[in-house]
């Protein structure tokens, strides 16, 4: 590596000096696309807002979510023909990407359409704030480590600025989509009950959503974003299937299933629910067996790294204290 930047004309001594001022120079280009691209995006949805008519804004979510991807793109295509290299490492430029990601989005409970925009401006602050931890630290790890290693300890800490957002998503999903799965045949229970009690099933649902506040505010927030689309006029089928689309466990896909089927075949919604009921709380029960039963085969592991180890040494070192003893008397 060394001869490497004697050939170009560098002085090895130099490297992290140029290192340096490479990273200023890529958190500055960095920063420009991202403040370009969030501006002139929130520009055009202030123009769409501003344009968009009654029957626009009750149309269907799934064409408003295909719509609002295109017209990001659209945004996004416009930064300078220089930028264009790195927009495409930092930006999908298919509609597809933009699509799972807004569902992942949705699913770890940012409901907003601006949350694709400000997810990329977090991964760009992100590795913008990974390149500056780095040019500070860069002298002091300069005297430490080679050049060549300088330069991946440089890039893998950009890569991590720039994928701890995308982890933190998919931690923040993964949590909320347990939280959904303790929940729901409490919500289940209560659903049974008001429907037996003579409630319709809008009102049920927009009465249970008020109990589960305060025992499982997430289940309650999904439960009332679909009582508030069904007194919006969205059809039940369109509610419940946008209830499984958010939420994102199998659970609830069943539970649309068993509700529309019901609806469609005429039988009755209690005790459909009541039987669901029923086989969600075995299946709860055995997902904590289940991970009961694995839990030995977890311990494994640090039982061998940290437990044996530490047993072997109080055991032996007396032998061993013995065994030196012996020898240096004799």
């Amino acid at each position: 590596m060394d001869n490497f930047l004697v050939a170009l004309g560098i002085n090895p001594n130099d490297a992290p000096v140029y290192l340096a001022a490479g990273m200023v120079f890529i958190a500055v280009v960095l920063i420009a696309f991202g403040i370009g691209t969030y501006s002139s995006s929130r520009r055009a949805l202030r123009a769409r807002a501003a344009g968009t008519s009654t029957r626009a804004r009750e149309s269907d979510a799934k064409e408003k979510g295909s719509a609002e991807s295109i017209r990001f793109l659209d945004e996004v295509t416009n930064v300078a023909p220089v930028l264009q290299p790195i927009a495409r490492q930092l930006v999908p430029f298919n509609v597809a990407a933009l699509s799972t990601l807004r569902q992942k989005l949705v699913r770890a409970g940012y409901l907003r359409p601006s949350a694709v925009g400000a997810y990329y401006v977090a991964r760009l602050l992100c590795a913008i704030a990974a390149a500056g931890i780095f040019v500070i630290l860069s002298p002091y790890l300069s005297s430490k480590l080679s050049t060549l290693w300088l330069v991946v300890a440089g890039l893998g800490t950009v890569a991590l600025g720039l994928y701890a957002p995308n982890l933190f998503v998919s931690m923040r999903r993964d949590s909320l989509q347990q939280q959904y799965r303790d929940g729901f045949p409490d919500s289940l229970d209560l659903l049974v009950i008001c429907v037996e009690a003579g409630l319709g099933l809008d009102a049920s649902i927009n009465r249970v959503a008020g109990e589960l506040r305060h025992a499982h505010p997430a289940l309650a927030d999904n439960f009332e974003l679909m009582a508030i689309e069904l007194r919006a006029g969205s059809s039940r089928e369109e509610a419940f299937k946008n209830l499984a689309e958010r939420m994102g466990i199998d659970e609830v896909r069943q539970m649309v299933t068993l509700l529309l089927q019901s609806e469609e075949l005429g039988t009755s919604v209690a005790e459909a629910l009541r039987i669901y009921s029923d086989e969600m709380r075995v299946h709860r029960m055995l997902r904590a067996e289940g991970k009961a039963q694995s839990l030995p085969v977890k311990l494994a592991l640090p039982l061998g790294f940290f437990v044996f180890p530490t047993m072997i040494i109080v055991v032996m070192v007396p032998v061993m204290i013995r065994i030196f003893r012996v020898l240096l008397n004799t």
